[in-house]
């Protein structure tokens, strides 16, 4: 696969639509895959260590929905050709699996070897992959956010990037409050602003 034939691959990733409403499923879970790739971690993922990280972002910046289900996309990205999801038995891509299977069938999940490794070797395609992905799916105005959520620097230059759990610590630590003035604006667990 060359570079273009995987940013070809990416704008035509198959996404749920229901009256002009798209589901921002997989490019949530590729971007968190490539946040994972950055920070230098496996190609491949257990859904049990992810599936937490996953509905989050689904819930922080997909659309309202009474239940999050991680698990469609990281089994169905499969049918798009540059993921992989293996399992202790054979997971067919094309039938729903609840967390519990996935859990009980020890699924794991990544990138295709070909595509981490092209994605591994250039940096400038990464970061064309990553804006296509925000640009398509993403309002500008919350494009920042999933970024640091998946700990993407757009601008980074092969330095380490810290956990997304790093901000969450912090988070956490100070009550979800700013630590100058205290004060709490918050969209979910999400610091907003500061006064």
């Amino acid at each position: 696969m060359h570079p273009e034939e995987l940013k070809e691959a990416i704008q035509n990733i198959k996404t749920w639509k229901r009256s002009g409403e798209r589901a921002p499923h997989k490019p949530l879970l590729i971007l968190y895959a490539l946040g994972c790739l950055i920070r230098g971690e496996s190609r491949e993922m257990l859904y049990d260590d992810v599936k937490d990280d996953l509905k989050k972002l689904l819930m922080d910046f997909g659309p309202f929905r009474l239940s999050y289900s991680p698990n469609y996309p990281f089994v169905k990205l499969a049918n798009d050709g540059i993921w992989t999801v293996s399992g202790s038995k054979t997971l067919d891509t094309k039938k729903d699996w609840s967390d519990r299977e996935l859990a009980k069938n020890q699924a794991a999940g990544g990138f295709t070897e070909e595509v981490f490794c092209l994605l591994y070797n250039n940096q400038e395609l990464l970061r064309e992959v990553a804006g296509s992905l925000l640009k398509y799916n993403f309002p500008d105005t919350i494009q920042e956010d999933i970024l640091a959520q998946v700990s993407i620097d757009l601008e980074f230059t092969g330095k380490t990037v810290r956990s997304p759990l790093f901000r969450q610590r912090v988070l956490k630590a100070y009550e979800y409050r700013c630590a100058v003035c205290g004060f709490n604006v918050r969209l979910g667990d999400t610091l907003k602003g500061c006064l």
